[in-house]
């Protein structure tokens, strides 16, 4: 209970302006799927899918760990294969996205698709030119026909009974008009195996019965012998007498199907449908949009070693050791932890207003430049103290440190060392300036028996610094009494 609770109240504080925009956008994607899904036959299929979501919902809601993370591993892998599995669905949905702003042209320019099928095809009937025009159902009927020509063109009276002259090239096969636009024409319908009719059909009506007993398409067709207009539907066949009726049955055919609905008055029941079918959306939405949530406002940690960076007083140093790094601990929800990039990040140590002396540090949050809403839980090292010490930069000389005496007879006429001098930096708290200097490595007099010039280190004592990176090399030349 404390836990529903706890969901409660995390739902409550997610909620936000943002969320009245992004919960009805989903929900718009939801009921273009959903239509191309019933319209194709594979609504089962989505609601699955929509299952599936809710259970996963509710076992994050409700903390049921091994069904989290089954979703969890698997969403990857499930969303990849859904994109394959509804690829023709997808690409459907896009499709019907442009053909709505056709169909809202064809609205506004005042002509019903249902009239001006109806008009051609009974203008037909009179010329008794023939004609098939099929109009798909949910399934899909590519697969059941061949042949055909694209057009992707609107439909009219003219267009459509010029298509059907007997003149034209495509007058003897049939036309497709899905989603308010003439897609192909010139096309060839399977033929019925049904030998009932084979007294009273021809070869378009053979045709038209074929297509109807193997798909749910509604399919107008029109006799060039007796000028007549039939519909052929799930495998029967009527003859339509009034333009009004053919009108009529059209409409109803899209109303059923609910693949096109370019006619005023859908009526009452259809209304109720399509205000339930955009609730159902929202409801559908809002339990993802929560799916999504919970997940991004899920807790979670991390650990990773940031490098420290320390700002001093001028004209101070720190004495002896001091850490370079520190190891933090960071928690977050999902959404925030993601914006975080641990290479950017830095410790920054401000001791500009700190006096020379023993000095605590302490790493905070405060030290770091994290986005809001991150915690940092730990740091380690969090606390510990350095040494600031005042210096003063200053040119020492460099003595030459030689050990030994020379082998017998020699004697040394000069030395001389090159630089003679080196720019340096060391603490206030030494000696005098003039006792401040700096040695080579040591030279052994008893390996000298000409005179040489050896390149030596410099050996300084605790405390100094060179003021570049690294002390430099000295030459000592040595010059000996012929």
């Amino acid at each position: 209970m404390e836990l529903f609770s706890f969901n409660i109240n995390t739902i409550l504080q997610v909620i936000d302006w943002r969320t009245f925009v992004d919960v009805p956008l989903i929900a718009m994607v939801i009921l273009l799927f959903y239509r191309t899904l019933r319209s194709s036959g594979s609504w089962r299929i989505g609601l699955g899918i929509v299952m599936t979501l809710f259970i996963y919902m509710l076992a994050r809601m409700f903390g049921l760990t091994g069904i989290s993370w089954i979703f969890d591993t698997l969403s990857s892998i499930a969303l990849i294969a859904l994109i394959i599995i509804f690829q023709p669905e997808i690409r459907k949905i896009f499709e019907k996205t442009a053909s709505t702003l056709r169909i809202r042209k064809l609205l506004k320019e005042g002509s019903q698709l249902s009239f001006v099928i109806a008009n051609a095809a009974f203008d037909l009937a009179a010329r008794k030119w023939g004609a098939i025009i099929i109009l798909p159902g949910k399934e899909s009927i590519r697969d059941k026909v061949s042949g055909g020509i694209p057009m992707n063109a609107s439909p009219s009276v003219p267009l459509l009974v010029s298509l059907f002259d007997p003149h034209s090239p495509g007058h003897d096969g049939a036309l497709i008009i899905d989603n308010g636009i003439i897609e192909v024409f010139a096309l060839r319908l399977p033929l019925s195996s049904d030998d009932r009719y084979n007294h009273v059909f021809g070869t378009r009506h053979h045709a038209s019965m074929g297509l109807s007993e193997i798909s749910d398409a509604l399919i107008v067709t029109v006799s060039e012998e007796r000028g007549a207009v039939s519909i052929f539907r799930e495998g029967n066949y009527r003859v339509i007498d009034e333009k009004f009726d053919l009108e009529r049955i059209i409409e109803e055919h899209w109303r059923r199907v609910s693949s096109f609905s370019p006619v005023k008055g859908n009526g009452g029941k259809l209304k109720g449908r399509v205000i339930g079918e955009v609730f159902a959306s929202l409801g559908v939405a809002f339990v993802l949009w929560l799916s999504i949530t919970f997940s991004m406002n899920q807790v979670k940690e991390m650990s990773f070693a940031v490098p420290i960076e320390y700002k001093l007083p001028q004209q101070t140093v720190i004495m002896g050791d001091k850490p370079a790094n520190t190891r933090i601990k960071i928690a977050g929800t999902v959404a925030k932890i993601n914006l975080v990039n641990p290479e950017s990040l830095i410790a920054v140590v401000d001791l500009t207003d700190h006096e020379p002396g023993q000095t605590e540090v302490v790493i905070l949050r405060e030290n770091l430049s994290l986005p809001s809403g991150i915690t940092m839980v730990n740091a380690s090292p969090s606390r510990y103290e350095v040494s600031l010490q005042s210096y003063v930069e200053h040119e020492v000389a460099v003595k030459p440190q030689m050990i030994g005496a020379l082998p017998n007879g020699l004697e040394i006429k000069s030395v001389e060392i090159t630089p003679s001098k080196i720019p340096i930096t060391y603490t206030a708290s030494q000696e005098d300036e003039e006792d401040v200097h700096v040695t080579t490595t040591p030279i052994y007099l008893s390996n000298i028996k000409e005179d040489a010039e050896l390149v030596c280190n410099v050996i300084a004592p605790p405390g100094m610094s060179p003021v570049g990176r690294q002390w430099p090399d000295v030459v000592v030349s040595i010059r000996l009494k012929k």
